[in-house]
């Protein structure tokens, strides 16, 4: 690895929990609360706490912290919007500060409900809960520091993320727990559908990117470039679960709802020569691998 120390904010969450894991197994150094006994006591928006942190030898802040339940979000919207953004201005200005130039943001899918397939990062922006629009105005934020203090930023929109560990109100494990409870499985509706990427491809990519940092401000959609439906991921874990379930569609689209999504990877592909390689059955086979246990 090129690169010898990062600071790594959002540790304990789940991508920041396995992206801190690969970190270390690669000898990488980690700063502030990405070191494993300071877990969860960063709070990104006091902007006291980021100066108490030893920031020398860092090259890269990965900003991972965030409100992240768009449910939570829709219900306490400041919250989210605070949190979302002063913690990036926070995190940017604690850039600028310690002249640390190199700068990951994790944002979302902003799109709503997609005027073309696949969605590439000249589709235009229509992000459909506070929460999204909060990591829209956070990536405005990033633009300007990049272009106004010369910070090097990479900004990237996962579409759906899953793997071990992820949150109890994630798709994936929501799923799986009613599978378990009692096989009666709710959907939101019947042709609802995601781009599913595994969490290790995500990494790895995120490994590349610190590697082979790219200059100025950049955006790239990150997925595997596949759409499945609910329901085909639904039966794939009863099946891989061994459980005989009976799935209800409660069909309560809400207002701004995204039905289908799939995420053209040409651009991040082309630009770091990588392309997920774990697929949806796999993915999710390794997913029940530690889920099955818990």
């Amino acid at each position: 690895m090129k690169i010898n120390k990062v600071f790594v904010t959002g540790s304990a969450g789940f991508v920041g929990n396995h992206l801190c894991r690969q970190l270390l197994e690669l000898g990488i150094n980690m700063a502030g609360s990405s070191s494993t006994k300071n877990k969860n006591k960063l709070d990104v928006t006091d902007i006291n706490q980021l100066h108490s942190i030893d920031s020398s030898g860092v090259e890269v802040v990965v900003h991972l912290a965030a409100k992240t339940s768009v449910d939570s979000a829709s219900k306490d919207p400041y919250q989210a919007y605070y949190t979302n953004i002063v913690g990036t201005l926070n995190l940017l200005e604690f850039c600028r500060l310690r002249n640390i130039k190199k700068f990951i943001f994790m944002s979302s899918y902003v799109y709503g409900q997609p005027e073309y397939l696949p969605i590439d990062e000249k589709h235009p922006v229509n992000p459909h809960s506070s929460y999204h629009k909060s990591k829209l105005i956070a990536e405005q934020l990033c633009k300007n520091y990049s272009h106004d203090c010369g910070v090097d930023i990479v900004i990237l929109r996962p579409f759906l993320l899953y793997g071990p560990d992820t949150k109890p109100y994630m798709f994936i494990s929501t799923v799986i727990q009613q599978i378990k409870n009692n096989g009666n499985v709710f959907l939101s509706g019947k042709y609802t559908s995601r781009d599913f990427l595994f969490i290790a491809d995500f990494l790895d990519l995120v490994t590349i990117i610190l590697n082979e940092f790219p200059r100025g401000y950049n955006l790239y959609n990150v997925g595997y470039g596949e759409s499945h439906h609910l329901e085909e991921v639904t039966q794939i874990l009863a099946e891989l679960l061994n459980k005989k379930i009976t799935i209800n569609y409660n069909n309560q689209i809400r207002p701004g709802d995204v039905t289908k999504m799939i995420a053209n990877i040409s651009k991040v592909s082309n630009a770091f020569h990588w392309k997920p390689k774990i697929g949806i059955h796999e993915g999710l086979e390794k997913t029940l691998q530690k889920a099955r246990y818990t």
